[in-house]
Order: structure tokens, then C-alpha cells, then sequence
């Protein structure tokens, strides 16, 4: 993906030997800016895992010892090079295609909704209260046709 100028969110992408389906970067980038709220210049990374690592990640941080789809850590920090850090996502591509084929979804698409879903909790959006989540899931669902894709709660 050609940096456009004035762009105000950096993705960088991190990933090892993962030999599952993984979206080019510049789908994973446009994603993640359809999501990003650009109220200021900031940095998102993201890890690609696999599921052996995205489950120690999840028992250290969340105490649930098995492994998921997407983890999000808000960061909402200021490194000594002065650039804004928003947060961390770390995805299993491995969950996500078992997923895609679990509930019949284009695997594009549940790579979509993995990006979305993460870079808006990054943001503060949450869904551990009712309210919380229909505004959550309204905004995703509003992302995802966006992209012409399906209704992400909606199994096939």
C-alpha cells in the first residue's frame, strides 16, 4: 500500500512462519483505517500468531487458557520518538480460517470483521454492557457493508 500523505495511522505487521491464509498488507491497512476514527496521527501493531502463542498471550492477560480469534491491547501511549502508539492487536490466522469455514464466511470477509472488531476496541468501544454492544455491533455492521461484505453476526 502506497502511504498517502497525511495519513494519520501507521499499521506494522508483525508475523513469523505462519503458513495459514493471510490477507496482503494493504487489504489488512485498509481495514484498519476504515476503522480508525483519525483523530490523531497514531501507530497500531499488529501480530500474526499462532495458536499456541495466542493462547499463552490470553492466559497471562485474561486468565481463559485457550486460544481466540483476536486479542486488543489499547496503548494509548507516547514513545521517546514521539509517535502516538493506539494499541496492539494480535490475531490468530490459524482461528480465523477455522472460523470462516465454521461459519460459512468468505475468509476475507472474517479477516475484515477480525480488523474492524479489534481496531474498534483499541478505540474504547467494548461490549461487555447490552448498550455497549449494539453500538459496537451497529458500527461494524455499518463498516462491513461499507466493504460489501455480509453481516458479520449473520451465519450462512
Amino acid at each position: 500500500m502506497r502511504k498517502e500523505k497525511n495519513n494519520p495511522l501507521t499499521i506494522r505487521i508483525i508475523k513469523d512462519k505462519i503458513k495459514t491464509y493471510i490477507p496482503s498488507p494493504y487489504k489488512i491497512k485498509k481495514w484498519a483505517n476504515l476503522s480508525f476514527n483519525k483523530r490523531k496521527k497514531a501507530v497500531v501493531i499488529i501480530k500474526l500468531a499462532s495458536s499456541d502463542e495466542i493462547m499463552k498471550i490470553n492466559k497471562q492477560f485474561f486468565n481463559k487458557n485457550n486460544p481466540c480469534n483476536v486479542l486488543s491491547f489499547p496503548n494509548n501511549s507516547v514513545l521517546d520518538s514521539g509517535e502516538y502508539v493506539l494499541g496492539d492487536i494480535i490475531i490468530c490466522p490459524d482461528i480465523v480460517k477455522k472460523e470462516s469455514d465454521l461459519y460459512n464466511k468468505d475468509i476475507d470477509s472474517r479477516w475484515a470483521h477480525m480488523i474492524i472488531h479489534s481496531m474498534l476496541h483499541i478505540q474504547g468501544y467494548t461490549h461487555e454492557k447490552k448498550n455497549d454492544k449494539l453500538m459496537m455491533e451497529k458500527r461494524e455492521r455499518e463498516l462491513m457493508k461499507f466493504l460489501g461484505y455480509q453481516d458479520p453476526y449473520y451465519a450462512n
